[in-house]
């Protein structure tokens, strides 16, 4: 603070009268005197007695940092004539108030505006970047650092501090992209897709699936190595920061092509774009995994026999549980009309690829017959040794519940079973309790899986 006092000569020799300036300490006061005529100079008591002249203090100002209390007048000598001397003034000095702050550290950028506090004592005014009537807005200023400040004047000295703090404005994480979905991955290994983290830190951790590791979890580009015979994975990339988190999820789909695929034709490719291998058994080129086409559809539960699926144009699927990730583990099951495209033609191309159709009852019997020992079933069960993989997928049965998961694996034949009021499709069951290829008929609206056949 700075100010100014005007001082008067009273032409008193010797001592002179003297007034009281209060001023806080390190405070600057100008001292004037004005319409004079002689030589000037500044002179300074610590009692008001014992004065000194001010080295250098010759002009009609002085300027005070207020320190320490003491008296001040000026000198003017005129030629030969005595002394004259100005009133004097007695500084005296009052400490400013001890004032601190002390608020938050941190907020987000997101947070709403709040009113600030921790200025003390109380009653001072706050100011700086972002603070409006009191309140301080993140969002006004964005991400960064800001130094706060708080002013408090004390009413009784008129003095006054100010202090001030900084606050750390963290911007939000920012959004989290796991890269696009990878449906054919030919190796055992793929390089990830992530975005690189700001404000937080990301990691990668497996949603689905089993038997797969990252090369570093928290690089954006991590390669994932599949360790299983596991093939389907949901990657989760994350990234979290103080200020919160988002995530992101990629689907990985390896490819393996089967032990034995078939002459020039080592893959097969569905009407969704989804890829298989293929198997050669015999003189047959079978497709080596469950088929997995088409828009899945829920299925309902009610106490008649009924379809969930309809003749629309549109190939549709039921999936385990009603959980549509179990369809990318274990193919889509699908009722017989559907699966026959709403075709009664034995051997119809139905909802296979072209060039493909749904096995009659002849082809599974070449099947069976090729396994000179009646040990088809064991063969062609996951793990067996054709490279046929029958999964258990279980049925959707016709009234509408899942059933025999893990227990058995049904696949549709094209050919019917008619008699007397009965029109039913027949199938052929791989069960984990036996290594038969068993052949049986099922309710048409029952959902069961498909093999799809080449054509010869």
């Amino acid at each position: 603070m700075k100010k100014s006092i005007l001082l008067a000569f009273i032409f008193i020799y010797g001592s002179a009268a003297f007034s009281q300036q209060y001023l806080c300490r390190h405070d600057t006061a100008y001292l004037f005197v004005q319409n004079y005529r002689g030589a000037l100079n500044w002179q300074r008591s610590g009692s008001g007695s014992d004065w000194s002249t001010i080295s250098g203090a010759n002009r009609d100002s002085l300027m005070i940092i207020a320190s320490e209390p003491g008296f001040y007048r000026s000198e003017i000598i005129d030629g030969q004539c005595a002394p004259v001397y100005s009133e004097a003034v007695q500084i005296l000095i009052n400490d400013p108030p001890v004032v601190t702050l002390i608020s938050r550290d941190s907020v987000c950028s997101n947070d709403p505006a709040f009113i600030i506090t921790g200025g003390n004592p109380g009653g001072g005014t706050y100011w700086g970047p972002g603070i409006t009537d009191g309140k301080f807005n993140p969002a006004a200023v964005g991400p960064g650092r800001f130094k706060l400040y708080y002013r408090y004047k004390d009413s009784q000295t008129n003095c006054a501090d100010t202090a001030f703090t900084f606050i750390n404005v963290i911007g939000i994480p920012s959004r989290a992209e796991a890269g696009s979905d990878m449906p054919f991955i030919a190796a055992d290994s793929i390089r990830l897709e992530g975005n690189i983290p700001f404000n937080g830190q990301g990691i990668w951790t497996v949603t689905h699936g089993t038997g797969g590791r990252f090369s570093n979890p928290s690089d954006p580009s991590s390669w994932f190595i599949r360790d299983s015979a596991n093939l389907i994975f949901t990657l989760r990339w994350s990234i979290s920061g103080k200020c919160g988190t988002s995530f992101d999820e990629t689907s990985l789909k390896f490819f393996q092509v089967s032990i034995n695929p078939c002459p020039g034709a080592p893959t097969v490719t569905d009407a969704d774009g989804n890829v298989y291998p293929t198997l050669q058994i015999g003189d047959q080129c079978w497709m080596g995994k469950n088929l997995n086409v088409g828009r899945y559809v829920a299925s309902t539960v009610s106490n008649r026999d009924h379809a969930d699926m309809s003749n629309n144009n549109i190939i549709e699927k039921y999936c385990l549980d009603n959980d549509p990730y179990n369809c990318d583990l274990y193919g889509g099951l699908y009722d017989w009309d559907e699966a026959m495209g709403y075709s009664e033609t034995e051997g119809a191309q139905g909802i296979c690829p072209d060039g493909w159709h749904i096995p009659t009852d002849g082809d599974f019997k070449t099947l069976n017959s090729f396994y000179i020992y009646g040990d088809a079933g064991a063969r062609l069960k996951v793990g067996g040794s054709s490279g046929f993989e029958a999964y258990f997928a279980g049925d959707r049965h016709a009234q509408g519940e899942f059933y025999s998961f893990g227990a058995s694996g049904f696949f549709w034949q094209s050919s019917s079973y008619i008699y007397q009021f009965y029109n039913e499709g027949y199938i052929r069951e791989v069960a984990a309790c036996n290594g038969l290829l068993v052949k049986n008929h099922f309710n048409k609206k029952t959902g069961i899986s498909v093999r799809c056949l080449k054509n010869k």
